[in-house]
């Protein structure tokens, strides 16, 4: 399917969308009965997309965020959108689902996302893009939905948008591999639209280095063979010699050994880069170099356990895996204290250590830290989950509810999340005041996934009394 101007459709349509672009200030709602109709018939019209978005903005402004807030609850179990994976499969019938729940709520971040879903396999990049763009207007921390962008930015030829949403998703979350990949595929694409050096006979004539021509071969491609990987690694490493002050070609050679699995060559790397001068003042190296570790650590449990599985009963084995798993925790705690210690503002940090300390079992440590920790855009809804959890673990129902109630009406999607924060509060429900209030909890599980625990148990004992 390819994606056509409104002046390609009928003319009787296409006069109909004129019509609109009039009335829309004075009639929204007709506006977007119109365009609605145009866009049923006609998903690959992205013109027609964008005037029916404007109609249903004009025609929500009069309602409150409470109403919407509730629709928007009840229509996306309703809506017949469903999985991601139901959405590739039907992507025709998601964009369609997807708008109706539009008309009612433009901010439905899960139907926008839908219609990207939707667009990509309809090859409708155009449209995808649009469709990410509206997210990223609504939740601009959204790191998935930042990364969905980049990727149809470099479709359709956007290399520099797609550098511009890397550089604000990268500076909100400097530890992310993937992200600093797309950057890096971004500007090589960038670069090589610039020079227009796709038509010449060979990109790499055009490059005074070959080595480094080949490296940018291998990063384009992305491919994730150990070969490739290896033949980048040795390209960069090649390159570093010309080039030592080059923090991004560090970057590849320590995330290509990372990818491998060789941890202890990732981390040689990784401590060379750190001592550039670009590296030195870079904080998402030092959480990089902190996380390889702890997979350093973890790729010698997972050894250990191999061996366990052929001697089960090997005593010396058995120590041996507690001391790592020991080790590992102790790491974690220890590098999270620093982190928190170092960076008192990110609150970030915080959530993890007060995560260590819930496991530790020092319960008012971690309230303490989640209390801070959900000042951070990044992990509010985990750290107040969390602190929920805590506050049922301590019997204190009231606060837990509270907890509960908080995140409930901040997870617009009935995810996996926002079902273990309805079950929590249910079963807060349960313990204080038995089951009328919690049933209504279980109920708005059991609507959409009957599996979900032993929620179908409690639904069928309720009715039973």
């Amino acid at each position: 399917m390819e994606e056509v101007d409104l002046k390609e459709l009928d003319s009787r349509l296409y006069k109909q969308a004129e019509n609109v672009r009039r009335a829309l200030d004075k009639n929204p709602s007709y506006s977007v009965d119109v365009m609605s109709n145009i866009v049923d018939r006609h998903p690959e019209c992205l013109e027609a997309r964008k005037l029916l978005r404007k109609a249903q903005q004009k025609a929500n402004l009069g309602k409150s965020k409470a109403i919407k807030s509730m629709f928007s609850k009840v229509s996306c179990a309703l809506s017949g959108i469903g999985s991601d994976e139901k959405v590739r499969k039907n992507p025709t019938a998601a964009l369609s689902a997807a708008e109706k729940l539009l008309n009612s709520n433009p901010s439905n971040t899960r139907a926008h996302k839908a219609i990207g879903i939707a667009s990509e396999s309809l090859k409708l990049y155009k449209t995808a893009a649009f469709a990410y763009e509206e997210i990223q207007k609504i939740q601009p921390e959204n790191l998935e939905n930042a990364k969905a962008l980049m990727t149809v930015y470099m479709r359709i030829g956007k290399n520099e948008e797609a550098v511009r949403i890397g550089d604000q998703a990268y500076r909100e979350n400097p530890s992310d591999n993937e992200i600093q990949t797309l950057i890096r595929k971004a500007s090589v694409e960038q670069s090589i639209r610039k020079g227009k050096w796709e038509e010449s006979k060979s990109f790499r004539d055009n490059l005074k280095d070959k080595e480094e021509a080949h490296r940018l071969e291998q990063a384009n491609k992305a491919k994730t063979g150990d070969d490739e990987l290896r033949s980048m690694i040795e390209a960069a490493k090649q390159a570093v010699a010309e080039q030592p002050d080059n923090l991004n070609l560090y970057r590849d050679i320590f995330n290509g050994h990372r990818k491998l699995k060789e941890f202890g060559k990732a981390l040689e790397w990784i401590a060379l880069a750190r001592k550039l001068k670009s590296g030195s003042t870079d904080v998402s190296l030092e959480q990089i170099e902190s996380q390889l570790k702890i997979e350093q650590i973890q790729q010698k449990i997972a050894a250990k356990k191999e061996e366990l599985k052929s001697d089960p009963n090997n005593a010396n084995l058995q120590s041996k895996l507690k001391s790592l798993q020991a080790e590992e925790d102790t790491f974690r705690f220890v590098q999270a204290k620093a982190f928190v210690k170092r960076y008192p503002t990110e609150f970030s940090y915080r959530y993890e250590l007060g995560d260590l300390y819930y496991r530790k079992g020092e319960l008012d440590a971690a309230i303490k830290e989640l209390q801070l920790a959900q000042r951070s855009s990044k992990v509010r809804v985990n750290a107040i989950t969390l602190l929920g959890k805590i506050y049922k673990s301590k019997r204190f129902f009231d606060l837990a509810i509270e907890q509960f109630n908080t995140v409930k009406s901040e997870i617009s999607e009935l995810n996996e999340q926002k079902k273990e924060v309805l079950y929590e509060l249910g079963s807060c429900y349960e313990l204080q005041d038995g089951m009328e209030k919690a049933i209504k909890e279980y109920k708005t599980l059991y609507s959409v996934d009957i599996s979900y625990r032993d929620v179908s148990k409690k639904i069928d004992d309720f009715y039973a009394q």
